[in-house]
């Protein structure tokens, strides 16, 4: 019982980095309607930003934040800006930044090598660091990196809910030629949403630094998992990406110590499949969404 107990509490908190890989994703398919492939290159980026910055010149892993947060906002922006100017479409994007992936997937091997990389111990404690809960262990970083999502997923909501910014995001979503004719600015409104994407995919990659070993192809490892939450919690719905992730990430854990590793996926994908059957726009899309 206790063994299930802890799956189930380390499925939630993994589920939450989940959540937190998959937000800018779902915002700029959901709204700005581009595949980022290249998102998953910020989040190994920012990884490995982090993993330099900790390893090399003895920062708190924390506090790469300051670095990686903006670096990858202004990332996403510059690619928005390139989207918007060449009128790339949604399929052109796929394309265009699977190709933009595989170019920073080769930098990286090329800056760190393929091999293994994880942040030493000294540089950083709260790998091996837990918040204990009775018979409960809950992992620091993965613990951060859930309440860090719960709050973007909550504060992303209440912005796009209660501000202007969220109005014209809005009203960009559903119709963009009407949006323009009623004085939103799509090009500035489009560059802000996707500096907001890149910087989640920053804070996702400074958590994966401190809880897990890096290497450049990991990033392919992370496709199936965020695409499953986003389409699983509905394009552009943040309440709808926490859930799916904590979701995802929980029915992963169980079944890894119920059935073993080579079932989890198997699992997953089933959920996936069978919510799409009765609920096409995920579980909190259309209303739920933006």
């Amino acid at each position: 019982m206790s063994l299930l107990s802890q799956s189930i509490a380390s499925g939630i908190l993994i589920g939450g980095l989940y959540a937190l890989m998959s937000l800018g994703m779902s915002l700029n398919w959901g709204v700005l309607k581009i595949i980022n492939l290249a998102h998953f290159s910020f989040i190994l980026l920012s990884a490995y930003v982090t993993y330099e910055l900790a390893s090399v010149y003895g920062w708190d892993p924390f506090l790469a934040i300051l670095i990686t947060v903006p670096l990858f906002g202004l990332g996403g922006m510059a690619l928005q800006w390139a989207f918007e100017r060449f009128r790339i479409s949604e399929f052109e994007s796929l394309l265009l930044t699977f190709g933009l992936f595989i170019i920073f997937e080769s930098l990286a091997s090329t800056v760190w090598s393929a091999d293994f990389r994880r942040i030493d111990s000294a540089a950083n404690p709260y790998a091996s660091s837990s918040l204990k809960i009775g018979a409960i262990s809950l992992s620091i970083p993965t613990l951060s990196a859930f309440v860090l999502a719960v709050a973007i997923a909550f504060g992303t909501r209440y912005l796009l809910d209660q501000t202007h910014f969220g109005r014209a995001v809005r009203a960009l979503a559903h119709d963009r030629e009407i949006a323009g004719a009623f004085g939103v600015d799509h090009r500035k409104v489009s560059m802000q949403l996707a500096g907001l994407a890149g910087a989640y995919a920053a804070l996702a990659g400074v958590f994966i630094a401190m809880s897990s070993s890096l290497f450049p192809g990991i990033a392919v490892e992370w496709f199936g998992i965020v695409f499953s939450v986003v389409i699983l919690g509905g394009l552009g719905s943040t309440m709808g990406t926490l859930l799916a992730g904590i979701i995802i990430g929980t029915v992963g854990a169980v079944a890894t110590v119920t059935w073993g590793p080579s079932t989890a996926p198997l699992v997953v994908f089933l959920i996936l499949i069978a919510t799409l059957l009765f609920k096409p726009d995920g579980l909190l899309g259309a209303k739920g969404g933006v």
